[in-house]
């Protein structure tokens, strides 16, 4: 199966790369601590969109969801209008946003429970624990949105990621969203002790804006909210292992919050981040990049989306994944030498 733009039926949208939070496993900090110096921080326009995505394709579409690599949606203030602005021209159009709850205008998530079909916040732990993952996101925070959205009609869903200093309190949680209203509750086993040279950290330090390490966070003891998957990870098998690409499978694309395409959001997460420049994918993909004639050239502000995908970016990926020189991400996360189809059967969220 090669990529094809008229099959796409979902588009994970990142409408900004800026977020309120510092989470110490997200690629958009180093460890919890500063904001990475070369992150283009922008978000989408509305007047932008008619250029980005044509009425057509946003009619052929089954699903979009606000859910960025980088970036909270909620911290873009035209979310909502953004939101509209795909309702308008489909309205069967399944719409999400993937969010930690502690941003954004609260008029907006009254707004978005009419127009969008549902929220999934981010919330790991209570209010004695949240914070120690999401930095900087403030629990009264979180509850006065969630409560807006939900007591205003929006599906609400609590997505958990579970470690060491939380996993006592999973069951509390779930009680928790039962009471509140939300009407899905995940756990989720993250794969972000595995990293980028594919080693599995027994903890993960945190650092401040300064550097240093301010504490450790570890991976939960209790089997049953482990990521078994990881271990499955072998170095060698990742250069020849089939790959079956989950992106393909499902018939979506990612569009970058400055513009640039990527079959999925798991390949934009190599672009930038902490000791990403000395990795191999990091290398391939700029080496990929510069064949094309540049990155404008795999940016649908700057190119239509249709060339993107049926044009020589996504060719180079997918030849790629015959050689040893493919995106090793491609093996991690849809590779055959850990499961049927990688990491993508883990219970594991975009944007941590």
């Amino acid at each position: 199966m090669a990529f094809s733009y008229q099959h796409i039926r979902t588009l994970q949208a990142e409408i900004t790369s800026d977020c309120n939070a510092a989470c110490p496993q997200c690629p958009r900090n180093v460890f919890g601590g500063r904001t990475l110096p070369n992150l283009p921080i922008t978000r989408w326009r509305v007047e932008d969109l008619p250029q980005m995505f044509r009425n057509s394709f946003v009619e052929q579409l089954k699903m979009v969801y606000f859910c960025g690599t980088y970036g909270d949606p909620m911290m873009n203030p035209a979310v909502t209008e953004i939101a509209n602005w795909f309702r308008s021209r489909n309205p069967n159009l399944e719409i999400g946003i993937h969010t930690n709850g502690g941003v954004g205008r609260v008029e907006d998530y009254k707004s978005l429970a009419k127009i969008v079909d549902f929220i999934s916040f981010g919330l790991d732990g209570l209010s004695d624990t949240n914070h120690i993952y999401r930095r900087r996101v403030r629990w009264d925070r979180v509850m006065e949105r969630s409560r807006a959205y939900i007591e205003s009609g929006g599906q609400a869903i609590w997505d958990f990621i579970v470690f060491e200093h939380n996993q006592h309190q999973v069951e509390l949680a779930k009680t928790l969203s039962h009471t509140m209203g939300f009407k899905q509750f995940n756990v989720k086993r993250t794969s972000r002790f595995l990293n980028r040279r594919h080693e599995i950290l027994p903890y993960q330090s945190v650092q401040g804006k300064n550097g240093q390490e301010e504490y450790r966070i570890y991976p939960p003891s209790r089997a049953e909210y482990l990521n078994t998957e990881i271990q499955s990870v072998d170095k060698l098998a990742l250069k020849t292992t089939p790959i079956s690409c989950n992106a393909q499978r499902i018939q979506e694309v990612y569009v970058a919050a400055d513009g640039l395409v990527f079959p999925c959001g798991w390949l934009h997460d190599r672009l930038y981040g902490p000791e990403v420049e000395s990795t191999e994918d990091y290398i391939r993909m700029k080496k990929m990049l510069v064949q094309i004639g540049g990155t404008l050239e795999a940016n649908c502000l700057h190119r239509p989306l249709e060339d993107i995908v049926s044009g020589d970016w996504f060719r180079l990926i997918e030849q790629s994944w015959m050689t040893e020189e493919r995106l090793e991400r491609c093996s991690v996360m849809c590779g055959a030498c850990i499961n049927p189809i990688g990491l993508q059967n883990s219970e594991i969220d975009y944007k941590q």
